[in-house]
């Protein structure tokens, strides 16, 4: 019982595949400066936006450290952060995908850095990488359903 129960809880919680499918293809009927916005206005909720590229229509969250486990690494005194063995530093890449006609798509990419004891700086790791913690695209699914949330009222019904 207590294990149906546990599985219903954590099914509850997250977004299912077919919802993150449908965020992740799904193509909106607006200008990519307006999706641009959008997204920023979402992001912004969860992450500091960072770089902003107009002209790419494309913006990066600024940089977080979080713990293996996805635990955010807190800044202690003098604003600096006591990394551990692990600790994986990540920053979001969303890009507004224009196609003709004024069709537009969102994608979100994780770029991450991961701390290695007596490695002299952070090794980058891939969003395929076998290394990248699974966390990490939980975060990057989350916000582009956060995304598509927003903008759904845009989205063509058929996700072409």
């Amino acid at each position: 019982m207590k294990t149906l129960l546990l599985a219903l809880l954590l099914a509850a919680c997250g977004p299912s595949a077919a919802e993150l499918k449908t965020a992740k293809t799904t193509t909106y009927k607006m200008k990519a400066q307006d999706m641009l916005s959008l997204a920023e206005d979402v992001a912004r909720d969860t992450y500091p936006i960072g770089e902003v590229d107009d002209a790419n229509t494309t913006f990066m969250t600024q940089p977080k450290w979080y713990g293996p486990e996805g635990d955010l690494e807190s800044p202690g005194a003098g604003g600096y952060v006591q990394l551990r063995d692990r600790s994986v530093q990540v920053a979001f890449i969303v890009k507004v995908e224009e196609f003709g006609g004024g069709d537009v798509a969102v994608t979100v990419t994780p770029r991450t850095f991961q701390e290695i004891s007596g490695s002299p700086k952070p090794r980058e790791l891939a969003p395929d990488d076998p290394n990248l913690p699974p966390w990490v695209h939980g975060r990057a699914d989350q916000l582009a359903l956060d995304i598509y949330n927003k903008a759904k009222p845009y989205a063509y019904a058929d996700h072409h």
